[in-house]
């Protein structure tokens, strides 16, 4: 039985301004005009504001993060508070990307799709301004989505049965793309140095055999929140380098630091012989809400590595996703600069707010990127038993984690569902990640539910 007792989910929406939209998104039904007029206006906000406060119903909209959740059967839907879980955003995406594919719906007909010229010339000025990369456009493939083009090189790269380097605990979507590739992990567990993660350089060179041809670097890194130094990539690039490693960086979440940190490329760092053994991933998926739309896009400086990636790459693309991803950045950066402003006051709440109300659940220093919190729940886990109720549910071949346990726990006694730190591999034991890419007023409400539910403990 769920045990927040008095929260009402329908009521705390209506109350924090969401009216129409509550009965039209939480039933299924299709929105009216004036309805869908009132949203955009919602959204475009005034005096050139946008709106990220008023929470968004996704309920019965098939969200894994907030109706997963509710299949488990852990919680209802009146009585989620949160869903916190996979990483995409409970934000309106940004007023130019509705504009554009509103456009584009009035052509009805979806015959097979042309890259044009413009999208690739798009990405190239959107690394350019924002962060000084020279991307060239001959080196520049377009992809269904990083895991894609992931796949793709470590097919390239990685024959099957081999190692692939991970430092951990990293995105667990990796462990997809080495099954997918028929590679194998070599993980190297990261160190904590006062509450910030750092790689462990001697272990990770230790981990290199005649058999590892691939690094896949997070940067920023998912879950732990890290936007690497400089000095951080080019030392894990010499390694690599030396070990004839070839660095496939995922920066998919390099539009979100938080305030006072930057955002390093791998393709920016000055030694051009470490650059030139790297390829780099992204997509403005994380940037801009479009995981759906998959549409992604990966480049190299060097034209062997690029061209091995490109033969094992078939992008199935979509209109809509290309249309998206274009608006994006054409149209879409005071919105994204506004929403990083906005999800950086959501990280000072979490710790500040852990700190003080919270004393089960312990935070590392303040993420330097990304819109996800890295949470120790030993003390959740201890309190709970959760160690031993897992033993008790391993059986008849089936594995149940400690972090399984305290997930189940967390949903169906505060309402708020999190990621289990066992599935971000060696070092994710007794932790969970939190997405907190949300409107502040749910936030504050899943802390307050958090902390109720483990007083009551």
């Amino acid at each position: 039985m769920f045990k927040n007792e008095g929260f009402d989910r329908r009521a705390f929406l209506r109350n924090a301004g969401m009216t129409a939209l509550v009965g039209a998104v939480g039933s299924g039904t299709s929105l009216t005009a004036a309805a869908a007029t009132a949203v955009g206006a919602a959204a475009e906000g005034t005096n050139g504001k946008f709106d990220f406060d008023t929470p968004y119903n996704r309920i019965g909209t098939d969200s894994v993060k907030w109706d997963g959740p509710i299949a488990t059967g852990n919680t209802d839907k009146d009585h989620l508070v949160a869903g916190m879980g996979i990483a995409d955003m409970d934000f309106r995406c940004a007023p130019a990307i509705t504009k554009a594919l509103e456009e584009r719906m009035k052509h009805e007909v979806w015959g097979y799709l042309t890259v044009p010229k413009s999208f690739n010339e798009g990405i190239v000025a959107w690394n350019k301004r924002r962060y000084g990369i020279d991307v060239d456009p001959a080196l520049l493939d377009i992809t269904t989505g990083v895991h894609p083009g992931l796949v793709a090189a470590l097919r390239a790269f990685s024959p099957p049965g081999s190692k692939v380097l991970l430092t951990t605990p990293t995105y667990n979507g990796f462990y997809g793309d080495l099954r997918n590739s028929g590679t194998l992990p070599e993980e190297s567990v990261m160190k904590v140095v006062n509450g910030r993660f750092t790689f462990d350089y001697d272990d990770f060179e230790r981990r290199i055999s005649r058999n590892t041809n691939t690094f896949i670097l997070c940067n920023p890194q998912n879950p732990t929140g890290n936007a690497w130094t400089p000095e951080e990539l080019t030392r894990i690039g010499e390694i690599c380098l030396r070990r004839r490693v070839i660095v496939l960086a995922d920066e998919i979440h390099c539009d979100w630091v938080t305030s006072g940190q930057k955002y390093t490329p791998f393709a920016s760092l000055p030694n051009k012989a470490i650059v030139n053994n790297s390829l780099t991933f992204k997509a403005a998926s994380k940037s801009f809400g479009l995981a759906a739309m998959k549409c992604a896009w990966y480049f190299s400086t060097n034209k062997e590595l690029f061209m091995a990636t490109k033969a094992n790459n078939h992008p199935d693309l979509t209109t809509m996703g290309m249309t998206a991803s274009k608006a994006a950045y054409a149209g879409g950066e005071d919105w994204l600069n506004q929403c990083i402003d906005y999800v950086n006051g959501n990280h000072e709440l979490v710790q500040s707010y852990v700190k003080a109300n919270i004393p089960l659940i312990k935070t590392y220093a303040k993420a330097e990127g990304t819109y996800l919190v890295w949470l120790d729940v030993t003390g959740v886990a201890e309190k709970i038993g959760a160690k031993e109720k897992a033993a008790a549910e391993s059986k008849d071949g089936r594995t149940v984690t400690p972090e399984q346990i305290v997930e189940r726990w967390l949903t169906k006694n505060a309402g708020v569902a999190l990621n289990p730190g066992h599935t971000y591999g060696p070092g994710g034991a007794n932790h969970m990640r939190m997405n907190i890419a949300t409107s502040r007023k749910t936030l504050e409400l899943a802390l307050s539910s958090l902390a109720s539910a483990l007083k009551r403990t």
